[in-house]
Formats: structure tokens, C-alpha cells, sequence
């Protein structure tokens, strides 16, 4: 990585990243039996959040949150795989300190790894926006009393009780709407209706 982390806009952020990743996998992940070969690299939902660059990376073999740092942090001094717990909008998240080859220094949060349950790139990347979006949603603050355990079959039965709905709806890509609820996304309501134009 040439340039700073902090200066990278989300764009940016997320064409490196999956440059990086898809050398990863051409390059290191060949024959890996956790790899799911149904699914692609993709950067979802690469924004501006808490003056860092924060997003979701998918690929064949994990889901991952992945948050960069801001100007003035310098995580490369952190023992990596070190763990915190961060305070997001919706709930707090175990994040880790990750060197990723080629990009440098960021945290992670692991959301699915491996992902065989997905069937299609799609179902993945609406997986991913649901779960960023939620996260960055202040009016859906999970208790904190909640375990681990519990949010994460709170995820599950959310996001992949769906699965067969996600495989016959989600088979091609689709041009996400700026603004889409739960709802919508498990539904596939995520073309805009060529009629309201």
C-alpha cells in the first residue's frame, strides 16, 4: 500500500481490497476445501463512518467487517489478533487487529466463516449490507446484555432462513436503492420499479 491508510476514500478502499483478495485467492487459496467457488471477492457498502472508511469484504472463504483507521491511529504497533470490544451504533463487536497483504493495518469482526451456506454472490453481498446497515442503525441497539451467542442466531435466523428465496431471487446481480429496509432486501425488492419513472 502506497498511500496511508486514512487518506483512502471508500472507493478506494474498496478496489484495493479486492485487488488484494483476489491475489489471495489466486495466489494462496487454491484447493482450500472451506472455499465456497459459488461466491466472488466483493467490497460491499465501502462508506464514510466515525471519520474512518468502514465496510463489508466477501469472499469465497469468510464474510468480514472491516474498519480502517482514522488520522492519527497507528495500529501497526498492536500485537496482531489482539481483540477490543467497539462500540457501534446497534451493539458492541469484538474487532481484531489484522494485517491484510498488500493493503496494511486494519480491525476486522468476522461475521461467516466459511460461507457454504450462501448460494450466490448476491445472497452474500445482501447478507453483508444487512448486517452493516443494522449495525450503523442507533434505533435498533441491541441490549448488551445479550450474549455473543444469542445475536449471532438472531443474525442467522434472520439472514439465512431465507436461503432458497435468496437462490431463486438473487441469482443475478442487482443495482442496490441508496435506501432499502430488512424487509426489502430479504425480499429482493432491490431494482427500482422502472414504472415510478
Amino acid at each position: 500500500m502506497t498511500h496511508p491508510l486514512h487518506t483512502l476514500s471508500p472507493s478506494q478502499a474498496a478496489e484495493t481490497l479486492e485487488a488484494c483478495f483476489n491475489k489471495i485467492w489466486k495466489e494462496n487459496m487454491v484447493g482450500i476445501q472451506i472455499l465456497n467457488n459459488d461466491l466472488v471477492v466483493e467490497a460491499v457498502e465501502f462508506q464514510k463512518w466515525d471519520e474512518r472508511v468502514i465496510g463489508m469484504m466477501v469472499t469465497p472463504w469468510f464474510i468480514n467487517l472491516i474498519m480502517l483507521p482514522k488520522e492519527g491511529e497507528n495500529w501497526e504497533c498492536i500485537k496482531l489478533g489482539e481483540r477490543e470490544k467497539y462500540n457501534f451504533p446497534q451493539k458492541e463487536c469484538p474487532v481484531m487487529v489484522n494485517e491484510i497483504e498488500g493493503f496494511g493495518f486494519c480491525k476486522t469482526y468476522s461475521l461467516y466463516s466459511p460461507v457454504n451456506d450462501f448460494p450466490n454472490p448476491e445472497s452474500a453481498r445482501i447478507a453483508a449490507a444487512i448486517f452493516l446497515r443494522d449495525l450503523l442503525d442507533e434505533k435498533k441497539r441491541i441490549d448488551p446484555t445479550y450474549s455473543e451467542e444469542q445475536i449471532q442466531r438472531y443474525l442467522n435466523k434472520e439472514e439465512m432462513v431465507h436461503r432458497e428465496e435468496l437462490k431463486k431471487q438473487f441469482s443475478e446481480p442487482a443495482n442496490m436503492k441508496t435506501e432499502v429496509n430488512r424487509r426489502d432486501l430479504l425480499r429482493g425488492k432491490l431494482r427500482e420499479d422502472p414504472t415510478s419513472a
